[in-house]
């Protein structure tokens, strides 16, 4: 079997796929000009691909476009062994699910988000869940198995013998964590202060230019940080909720087939919005 042939098999599973780079640096970065975005079941594309680039490697989008997230274990570290921190956190033995092992001896575990949106995530950073453990879903992607590219499908755990697992507790996302309130005492304000125009300008900017697969952390961080700013009456909480949602409805869609809406963005603000309310800043004498 050929490249060619194994993104076929693939497509006609209906999953959507685009060559990456198969050697070099970069190495698994899509060829393709908008990468994960131009994934396609279309033959007539996909042919048009490999005959250009015989030896690519296949992509495929994650998350809600395919109906499964991969959970990525890393072991080019000796210090950041994936399997280990699975071990640390009582998850040694996981659920029966399709796993690919790695060029680097990695794994790829196959899982049913059901209707959780799950995020990318970066080891222990931000949502991440732990050293060498790497979530991949919503603007993210996977490469799978071809000849030639180092992976491979586990020969008793694949798609034909083990249907996608449920994702256990402790590997989901965990809530990022709210901003510490400010270092110095806010002065309340009927108007805008010099502060808050500041700090506000500084939030939507940094919503509205949030990167793929840290949106909604960066939704949900700046809102909250100006809710705790506005539930210290250091400025006006119907214009900086305003603000914020102008922000939030500015962000690019990534997946233009999942774009974001009106409702879910609105949804989303006031929710970190609120509870920064009900925790407000200190407020100065």
């Amino acid at each position: 079997m050929t490249p060619l042939e194994a993104a076929l098999v693939y497509a006609r599973r209906r999953w959507p796929v685009f060559p990456c780079k198969q050697n070099g640096p970069g190495r698994k970065s899509p060829i393709v000009q908008n990468g994960f975005k131009d994934a396609t079941y279309d033959e007539t594309q996909i042919v048009e691909w490999w005959r250009r680039y015989p030896g690519a490697l296949i992509g495929v989008p994650t998350g809600r476009i395919t109906g499964f997230v991969v959970l990525d274990i890393d072991v080019k570290r000796p210090d950041a062994n994936g399997f280990r921190t699975l071990a640390r956190i009582g998850l040694k033995n996981l659920p029966w699910a399709p796993v690919v092992h790695t060029a680097s001896q990695g794994a790829h575990i196959y899982f049913d988000p059901k209707e959780r949106e799950i995020p990318n995530t970066n080891g222990a950073k931000g949502r991440g869940i732990g050293t060498g453990l790497d979530w991949r879903g919503e603007g993210g992607y996977v490469i799978l198995p071809s000849p030639g590219s180092g992976y491979s499908w586990d020969r008793t755990q694949n798609f034909r013998t083990a249907p996608l697992a449920p994702i256990p507790d402790a590997l989901l996302p965990r809530e990022p964590k709210e901003p510490a309130a400010a270092a110095h005492p806010i002065r309340p304000s009927d108007g805008l202060s010099r502060y808050a125009e500041v700090a506000l300008d500084n939030a939507c900017r940094n919503i509205a230019g949030a990167p793929a697969g840290s949106q909604e952390d960066t939704l949900h961080r700046e809102s909250f940080s100006i809710g705790t700013l506005a539930g210290a009456h250091g400025i006006p909480e119907q214009f900086a909720r305003a603000a914020l949602i102008h922000a939030a409805r500015m962000m690019r869609d990534y997946d233009p087939r999942w774009p974001w809406r009106s409702a879910e963005i609105e949804k989303k603000v006031d929710y970190s919005f609120e509870r920064g309310l009900r925790h407000p800043r200190e407020a100065a004498p």
